[in-house]
């Protein structure tokens, strides 16, 4: 068992739900300066973020002339500078204060970099579920479910680390502010015409599910209609109401409070589920 893996606890499910909703919204603060500092591309990955398991936190891509980043620590819920040499330079704590205030607080941060803050905005180029509202206070109410939900990203992003170092075709582990997902692509055709994909990560909740839950996805979504979905391992299942996909929530890993067996349900799910979609799918 990977000595990294961090027990996930049996607690509040609907607790955890609300400050899942405050992360994701104010991971958007973390996005804003690279999304506004870098060329524009049409996939905004230049707003995706990393997952520092050292320091528990969510980082920005590099943004500037000269490489800051800013970043979320799910430790105390700040928003946090650092430099080229991963060294934090300044940072706020959210509680107690706006979406507005807050992204007020982020360009007095960023204003000793030499950057023009003006070009900072809060124009999203989505709709977040937790859309963020400007006069809404926000609440770092219970330090411990803030754990929690590091736990699940450090424990994603261990999962999802080992496909990327025995896959050659798998991309960069990255966190998407949009969905608030963090997750690795399987690209198995990368023709234009002909483009075929598996996604694999975690969500850490979402309208689909109020906890959080691993998932394997193919795009295109397979069409199952007339087709036996074969059984899926460690209590999983299929997800097949807007998109197509195997699903393992929080629930059924929580099944057992010892960390080994934790890893071992999820890594099953896993290599097993992307083995039965590869075999669903037509790859040519």
């Amino acid at each position: 068992m990977e000595s990294t893996w961090q027990i996930l606890n049996n607690i509040s499910l609907k607790e955890l739900a609300e400050a899942r909703k405050q992360l994701h919204q104010a991971v958007q603060l973390v996005s804003i300066p690279p999304r506004s500092f870098l060329p524009k591309v049409k996939d905004d990955h230049f707003a995706s973020l990393r997952w520092n398991k050292k320091n528990n936190l969510l980082e920005s891509q590099p943004w500037g002339k000269d490489k800051f980043k800013t970043a979320i620590s799910f430790n105390n819920f700040s928003i946090l500078l650092f430099n080229a040499d991963e060294k934090v330079i300044d940072g706020f704590e959210l509680n107690n204060i706006s979406y507005r205030n807050a992204f007020k607080k982020l360009k007095m941060l960023i204003k000793p970099t030499g950057e023009d803050i003006n070009k900072l905005s809060l124009s999203l180029p989505y709709e977040i579920t937790s859309q963020p509202t400007n006069d809404l206070e926000f609440n770092f109410f219970d330090e411990s479910l803030f754990l929690e939900l590091g736990n699940y990203f450090n424990n994603a992003s261990l999962q999802l680390e080992d496909i990327v170092k025995k896959r050659t075709d798998a991309t960069e582990v990255s966190c998407w502010p949009h969905h608030f997902d963090i997750a690795t692509l399987i690209v198995l055709n990368d023709s234009k015409d002909n483009y075929k994909s598996i996604g694999v990560g975690l969500s850490p909740g979402d309208d689909n599910y109020n906890q959080p839950y691993f998932y394997i996805t193919p795009w295109p979504y397979t069409n199952i209609e007339n087709m036996t979905l074969p059984v899926l391992p460690s209590g999983g299942f299929w997800h097949t109401k807007g998109w197509v996909g195997s699903v393992l929530t929080s629930e059924n890993i929580l099944k057992f409070n010892h960390a080994e067996k934790q890893f071992k349900t999820v890594k099953e799910f896993i290599n097993s589920g992307i083995d039965l979609i590869l075999g669903m799918i037509n790859i040519s």
